[in-house]
């Protein structure tokens, strides 16, 4: 009698086999439309346009706290200082009319241009009686926001 040990040809051959297909599935998850490594570099994006956003807007908010306050707005250099650091590919453009004086009339416009944002300028304006704040929003909105959708106060 003899005693084989070892495996046979077969029993290798089909496992090649299954490591090539488990191989070959891993690849394609990675990689493609629906890759991991492709919703990773998506949610990168979505994350920096949310923050540059985000970043706009606050500061928008934090100048119609001056104005409610009835403080004047801040400098264009103290503003573009504050949004200064935006995600890569971002970039602010900031226009004050009447800093350093309080008034219905001064306005602050805040330009937000990269990927994914509107081309409209957010900004804080005295309007109706009021002082409202115009954010600036991710281009895939098509529709103005209403004066329902304004932040407005009273003034």
């Amino acid at each position: 009698m003899k005693n084989n040990k070892g495996i046979t040809l077969i029993a290798l051959v089909i496992t090649i086999i299954v490591l090539l297909i488990l191989a070959g599935v891993s690849i394609a998850m990675l990689t493609g439309e629906n890759g991991i490594l492709t919703q990773a570099g998506n949610a990168k994006l979505q994350t920096n346009r949310a923050e540059a956003l985000e970043r706009v807007n606050m500061e928008l908010n934090g100048q119609l706290a001056n104005a409610m306050a009835g403080t004047a707005f801040d400098a264009e250099t103290d503003i573009e200082e504050n949004l200064a650091n935006m995600p890569k590919g971002y970039e602010v453009e900031v226009s004050v009319s009447g800093a350093g004086t309080y008034a219905t009339t001064a306005s602050v416009s805040i330009t937000l241009t990269g990927e994914g944002v509107s081309t409209e300028a957010g900004e804080v304006k005295y309007e109706g009686g009021k002082w409202k704040v115009i954010p600036v929003v991710a281009s895939t909105t098509t529709q103005e926001p209403s004066d329902d959708e304004n932040n407005s106060v009273g003034g």
